[in-house]
């Protein structure tokens, strides 16, 4: 069997050394990297109920994540850490989330960086997973997260400069997805609604330009956009009262509140005249695709997210030769009556 002084005897350093680079504590990122890679090279086991006993003090790694106007996004997102949570009892391990809430106003940026701020000034900080919602907020907590030897993994694909993983499905193409998918469904002419709502964050910036780019390849479908002013049932009844009979489409897609939409087609008693593509989930768009009301959900898995980056986390400690590093792309799910499946459990 491989022994840390193994390892320390090959790279011509002490076994502290290599025990600290192993746990992820108080090592450069260089010494972490040769050390790891050599462990691998030799074959080398970590035995788990020494690193339990070794690391007596718990572990804290702080979660921040985005509550946003995609319905259970944050929510599901939080579930899958709870699993991977579960799985890993008894570890000397937490997580801890912490919700950026973008519900509230377009002005958010700020607030998350002064929870990230909150929090590693005032706690003991042994890891942190971060969804930015702008690539100015995480330029801030990589440069802070490696000034401080802060192992660092990230949510989401904005920006892709995690220390050690990215998990998170590729928002460009999510749109890219929903743009081909209704194409299809519409069998690629006709006219389309398309309701948004510019919240001011760079994830859903992203499905959009991934969509209009998509379309541009489809040029029997006409495009008509309505800009949204908020995200209330009102604005959309508004919205749609007004352009679906101005132009009568035969789809609409609309990232956000597909719930609105289908109570509102369904109301006028056009539920089987129109094509309608969602990305969000909640009980009530559950319903209405069960009944035929919308004919597909583009999702982005949060609870795959919040799963595989907490796993990764604990593997991070315990089985360090095991972790994922760079891009861990858990990609998106498309969604038909027949298809659907709320997931509750992965591992």
């Amino acid at each position: 069997m491989v022994t840390q002084q193994d390892i320390a005897d090959k790279l011509n350093i002490s076994r502290a050394t290599v025990s600290r680079a192993l746990k992820g504590q108080n090592v450069s990122e260089k010494t972490r990297e040769l050390v790891l890679k050599e462990a691998e090279k030799m074959g080398y086991v970590a035995n788990s109920a020494a690193t339990i006993l070794a690391l007596k003090n718990t572990k804290k790694v702080y979660a921040f994540i985005i509550a946003t106007v995609d319905e259970g996004y944050g929510w599901q997102t939080y579930e899958g850490i709870k699993e991977a949570s579960n799985i890993w009892q008894g570890y000397n391990l937490e997580i801890k989330v912490i919700f950026t809430d973008i519900n509230i106003d377009k002005n958010q940026c700020e607030t998350q960086i002064k929870q990230f701020y909150e929090v590693i000034e005032t706690n003991s900080v042994d890891g942190v997973i971060f969804s930015a919602l702008s690539k100015e907020n995480m330029e801030i907590v990589t440069m802070e997260c490696k000034k401080r030897n802060i192992p660092l993994m990230t949510l989401d694909m904005i920006y892709k400069n995690s220390e050690l993983c990215h998990v998170g499905p590729d928002y460009y193409n999510l749109g890219t997805y929903s743009a081909a998918y209704i194409a299809n469904l519409m069998m690629k002419k006709g006219k389309i609604l398309i309701l948004s709502y510019d919240e001011g964050y760079e994830l859903s910036k992203e499905r959009m330009r991934g969509f209009h780019e998509k379309l541009k390849e489809y040029p029997l479908i006409e495009q008509y956009n309505v800009g949204l002013d908020t995200m209330s049932k009102e604005s959309y009844y508004k919205a749609l009262s007004k352009y679906y009979y101005k132009y009568n489409p035969i789809a609409i897609y609309a990232p956000y509140h597909a719930d609105y939409i289908g109570e509102f087609l369904k109301k006028e008693g056009l539920k089987d005249d129109v094509i309608l593509i969602t990305n969000g989930i909640n009980k009530e768009i559950e319903s209405y695709l069960f009944d035929g009301t919308i004919d597909g959900i583009v999702s982005a898995r949060p609870y795959f997210l919040g799963a595989v980056v907490a796993n990764n986390f604990y593997k991070y400690f315990y089985r360090p030769r095991e972790i994922h590093k760079g891009e861990i792309d858990v990609a998106c799910d498309i969604y038909i009556k027949e298809n659907y499946i709320r997931y509750d459990k992965i591992f």
